[in-house]
């Protein structure tokens, strides 16, 4: 079923970035086999294990046509992913500044500014096919936290980075409760989906 989305790469230790933001050996498990999965609306082919594959194609189909919410930090790390958001449809981004200088750039960015998450999230289903893809830890934990996530997807890389930006960093998970929904072997990393259930109604 369409949802809102969080996954990320993680490290032993829970970090999913270094404290300069960047990934590090995170991502090595990318281009760590032979068969080939193509990211759709971008000049991007992973080489991964064949159990990695499966999973990986699986989401990036599930997401090929949703939208996508996003915090002020990672928007201007990948420098607004020069205007083609991932899924290659509308992208919000939560912040109490102003838009950059000069932005949007052309016809390439069809980029919100909103001021809160409730607001980015309920925007970016009504914009897409209602399943929405989260990018930031600070956004993941703020939707766990308002009952907005439900779902959980861990990319977990066996490295220890050992300080930077972590998954769940003072994580306050309210009513929330994780139900394991798949877990896959994959070559260099272990792949892990749950459902977030909450205790009380939304």
């Amino acid at each position: 079923m369409p949802g809102v989305v969080a996954s990320f790469c993680m490290s032993l230790d829970g970090f999913v970035a270094r404290p300069d933001d960047s990934v590090g050996p995170l991502f090595d498990w990318y281009q760590a086999g032979d068969v080939e999965v193509p990211m759709a609306g971008y000049p991007i082919t992973f080489r991964v294990a064949p159990a990695s594959a499966e999973y990986l194609s699986t989401f990036l189909d599930s997401v090929r046509h949703s939208a996508f919410v996003c915090g002020r930090r990672v928007f201007e790390y990948t420098h607004g992913w020069g205007g083609r958001p991932p899924g290659g449809g509308a992208a919000f981004v939560v912040t109490h500044r102003p838009p950059p200088a000069g932005w949007p750039a052309g016809n390439l960015a069809p980029f919100t500014f909103c001021a809160d998450v409730t607001s980015a999230i309920e925007q970016a289903k009504a914009a897409g096919d209602g399943t929405v893809g989260v990018s930031g830890p600070s956004i993941a934990q703020q939707c766990l936290r308002l009952g907005l996530l439900d779902e959980v997807r861990i990319d977990l890389v066996p490295v220890l980075l050992g300080t930077g930006v972590r998954y769940f960093e003072d994580a306050d998970s309210g009513d929330a409760e994780l139900e394991q929904a798949e877990v896959v072997a994959g070559q260099g990393v272990t792949h892990l989906r749950y459902h977030v259930r909450y205790r009380r109604s939304r």
